[in-house]
């Protein structure tokens, strides 16, 4: 695509692409990022010809317009922030638990905060507040999608559901300039929030209100004592008391203001649990007793669980290799399920962990990789990037990397077909391997067989709107696609089981606010049937006429089981779920 910025021909290419969302594709070009519309009308362009200058650097706004060859404004060119990541990374525990500490989250923020408060006073509101928009790269925020901001009497017309001031619901956000500078400070406080708990502000479970954006309306947060708290998070009980009582009157008294500096000054310490708090003494243990005490075999109803492993660092991968294997951190030490070593140090922050068999693969956000095996290096290579998270995947017959255009095996050394630089997702399974790319107004997704050249072509639509995650699960005969997308605002959750053959046996799509579609993470395959992990316990789905549709909610399994554990079945009928920081063995009787 050829486009023009200031008279200059820019000529990019879908291998260019950065990222793409429900309204604009953004592109690489040297030092710049230039988006460009999908479509634009006569406010987006009056917005960005009236875009204010005396903005903090922090914010990535226009350095100039961006022309098609008929001369007319497609969108514009900004700086990159090469090396950054999305804000969302911050909320992700398995992403940011060991990587990023709470310490350098308050600074993040108090940075963040100290922006905010500079775009407030030159007449700009941000609107659109949410974690996508947002990038960072150490400590440094920068504010992203800029042209979406309220200014000069033009409104900001869309707002992400789970970000937006509750009290703006049911607004209609393009009539009119409806942001405020407080509508920012309670977008700004949910951030802060999920990046310290890795829980929404209406998180957990309630059986009065059904959904987060009902908790939203009725201000009735995860900080009440009669909401299910999930396990995958971090409880709120590690803050002091006044900074919940701060939270408390964000959330559910509508106080709309910047942190007070208690907020952004605690004083964390980790007890020996594990547990990083910032009390006088560890909830937890206070609650719980010492670790040594807990019970490794627990039992609720027809449900049995048995403790398997469990750390004080963090679970940071796992695999069905002949047998449940995972690899995990403690105390600066990386091992695996035996006790071997891998490396040792501290694991910077996007460093991912495979498992093949008795090798470990190691690949890092520039793309280097190595495979250790006897607790030595054996092996260095290096694989393509998208974004900042290495194009990688492995089993105990096949290691997938990308090397510009192509996808090769690396422990066959073949070439198995052409993809595409930057942009594809892979993941691999012992007997299937599955991926996908976008490239313009097309996704292109295949099979691939460890051991064997080729890419089988399956069909998917489209993936419209901007990519959030995506995962894949395999059984020996099929293939779990799970992803989501965002698309105005609002998240969808969409699941696609595929046959060996590349036949779509089954299909849906709905909310990521719904118990079936929470998050792309935490399903699994056993001969074609699928199992959830929800905050309620686990959930099997079934086929019906084409449709995947909610089974058997097994409740007894609800005190051992998060959304978002990864689960391995076993042939016996039993279940490991993995957490961040033990494995569970679950047994129905």
């Amino acid at each position: 695509m050829d486009l023009f910025l200031e008279k200059k021909k820019l000529r990019v290419t879908d291998a260019d692409l950065l990222g793409e969302g429900g309204e604009a594709r953004v592109y690489r070009y040297q030092q710049l990022a230039l988006k460009v519309f999908h479509q634009i009308d006569a406010q987006k362009i009056e917005k960005l010809l009236k875009f204010p200058r005396a903005l903090p650097s922090a914010v990535v706004g226009p350095v100039g317009l961006l022309h098609d060859k008929k001369d007319a404004i497609v969108g514009y060119a900004m700086q990159a922030v090469p090396g950054a990541e999305e804000l969302a990374r911050l909320s992700q525990r398995r992403w940011r638990e060991g990587a990023v500490s709470n310490e350098a989250v308050q600074r993040l923020f108090a940075n963040l905060c100290t922006v905010v408060g500079e775009v407030h006073r030159a007449g700009v509101v941000i609107g659109d507040f949410n974690d996508g928009n947002v990038l960072f790269r150490g400590e440094a925020p920068y504010l992203i999608d800029a042209d979406s901001m309220q200014f000069s009497g033009l409104p900001c017309s869309v707002g992400h559901e789970r970000f937006l001031d509750p009290r703006l619901y049911g607004a209609d956000l393009s009539a009119a300039p409806r942001f405020e500078p407080g509508t920012d400070w309670y977008a700004w406080s949910v951030l802060l929030f999920s990046s310290l708990l890795y829980v929404h502000p209406f998180g957990g479970i309630h059986p009065k209100y059904a959904t987060p954006l009902r908790r939203a309306e009725a201000r009735h947060s995860v900080l009440r004592a009669d909401v299910t708290y999930p396990r995958h998070a971090v409880h709120f009980r590690v803050l002091p008391d006044d900074a919940l009582g701060w939270f408390e009157r964000v959330f559910e008294q509508d106080e709309r203001s910047a942190a007070p500096p208690a907020v952004l000054g605690l004083k964390w310490s980790r007890c020996p649990c594990g547990l990083e708090h910032a009390r006088a003494v560890c909830p937890e243990c206070q609650t719980l007793g010492p670790a040594s005490t807990r019970q490794a075999l627990r039992s609720q109803g027809r449900c049995t669980a048995r403790t398997v492993f469990r750390t004080t660092g963090r679970v940071l991968a796992a695999a069905m290799r002949g047998g449940l294997r995972y690899v995990y951190e403690e105390g600066g030490v990386v091992r695996r399920e035996d006790g071997a070593e891998v490396m040792h140090g501290a694991v910077p922050a996007g460093t991912r962990f495979f498992i093949g068999g008795a090798s470990t693969w190691i690949a890092d956000v520039r793309g280097s990789v190595v495979r250790v095996d006897g607790g030595g290096v054996a092996e260095r290579t290096s694989t393509g990037v998208r974004g900042t998270s290495p194009v990688f995947a492995a089993s105990s017959s096949a290691a997938y990397r990308t090397e510009g255009e192509w996808l090769l095996d690396e422990v066959t050394g073949a070439r198995v077909g052409q993809v595409l630089e930057g942009q594809t997702w892979i993941w691999t399974g012992e007997r299937l391997g599955f991926g996908f790319y976008r490239a313009g107004g097309f996704t292109f997704a295949f099979l691939v067989q460890p051991g064997r050249a080729g890419l089988r072509e399956v069909k998917l639509p489209h993936l419209k709107g901007r990519l959030v995650d995506a995962e894949a699960v395999f059984d020996d005969a099929h293939v779990l696609l799970s992803y989501v997308l965002e698309v105005d605002g609002k998240e969808t959750t969409f699941l696609w089981l595929f046959g060996a053959d590349g036949t779509l046996r089954a299909q849906a799509s709905g909310p990521s606010s719904e118990r079936m579609f929470a998050g792309a993470r935490g399903r699994a395959l056993l001969h074609g049937r699928v199992v959830a992990a929800t905050d309620q316990g686990l959930l099997s789905l079934k086929a019906d006429g084409g449709r995947l549709v909610e089974g058997t909610l097994f409740a007894d399994t609800e005190p051992f089981v998060s959304a978002g554990d990864e689960l391995y079945p076993q042939s016996d009928g039993s279940l490991y779920a993995v957490g961040t920081r033990e494995v569970v063995q679950l047994t129905l009787s």
